[in-house]
């Protein structure tokens, strides 16, 4: 038996390499997203530090979400919306492929497949919002109140409350652990950078862990407010990643947290953008 019959990542590599290909195509998606979602969160810094005038209007969110929309409104959006919405459906794929790889079966091996097929649901709901736009750009996708009526509905319930606060801690959690990576450095997961000029190397990386502090304020902030809303008991006070940021930003501190997760968001694009074609597969 050969070496690449014994490793089943090659074997699928090499069988399969329109695998590879799909996410890759989802990784320079996913990038696009980050991009327009980064520079609509800046807008609201800018708006609220009275930099400029508002670039960003009450309908249009600073998110993932909020940039799909922001595609939708923009020449030749239609068509793509639908380009998009591909490449999140090849990457919620490509998700779904590397939870379900041989590989690793202990306790962190197995927080991982569940993050991946967590992370492969909400780019299929990405998806989904930005085929209805292209099907009708006036249906309304907003991000903000599905997390505030979703909640409300759990909350209906007897043990609504402990469901959304442990929600809420688990976003935050996430929030950590990818600022704890941006922090460390540790960027290069299911990325090849080999061959790269040691100075290239650097900056990639530096692009990178810019991109996953910035994702991982954005997190918390979103769980910091499902878990307030469950301490409250008020759904009004959970919210997506565009109210939270517009929340923060009325403080004088917030705009400086906003200004660093647009930033973080644009980097984090960026380097998707700038990696798509070193994407590899990775067991967990």
């Amino acid at each position: 038996m050969t070496g690449s019959d014994r490793n089943p990542l090659r074997r699928l590599s090499t069988d399969h390499p329109a695998v590879i290909k799909v996410g890759r195509i989802g990784w320079f998606a996913k990038g696009v997203v980050y991009v327009v979602a980064g520079f609509l969160a800046l807008s609201v810094a800018a708006e609220a530090s009275d930099w400029t005038d508002a670039l960003v209007s009450d309908q249009q969110e600073a998110s993932p979400t909020g940039a799909i929309k922001s595609v939708a409104s923009s020449t030749g959006g239609t068509a793509l919306l639908w380009l998009l919405a591909a490449g999140m459906l090849a990457y919620a794929a490509w998700r779904v492929v590397t939870a379900l790889l041989p590989g690793g079966t202990d306790g962190k091996a197995m927080v991982h497949r569940i993050g991946y097929l967590v992370s492969a649901i909400g780019y299929v709901a990405f998806a989904v919002s930005a085929l209805a736009l292209a099907r009708d750009s006036s249906v309304d996708q907003n991000g903000n109140t599905k997390v505030t009526d979703i909640s409300a509905s759990i909350m209906s319930h007897s043990a609504g409350r402990l469901v959304i606060g442990a929600v809420g801690l688990i976003v935050i959690g996430v929030g950590l652990y990818r600022m704890k990576k941006g922090f460390s450095l540790d960027v290069a997961d299911e990325l090849e950078l080999g061959g790269l000029s040691p100075a290239r190397l650097q900056w990639t990386k530096r692009l990178g862990a810019a991109g996953e502090i910035g994702r991982g304020i954005g997190f918390a902030l979103v769980g910091f407010f499902l878990l307030r809303s469950a301490i409250t008991y008020a759904a009004s006070e959970a919210t997506g990643l565009d109210g939270a940021l517009r929340r923060i930003a009325t403080e004088s501190w917030g705009v400086f947290v906003v200004v660093i997760v647009g930033a973080g968001f644009v980097a984090y694009g960026a380097f998707c953008l700038l990696t798509f074609t070193r994407r590899r597969l990775q067991a967990p």
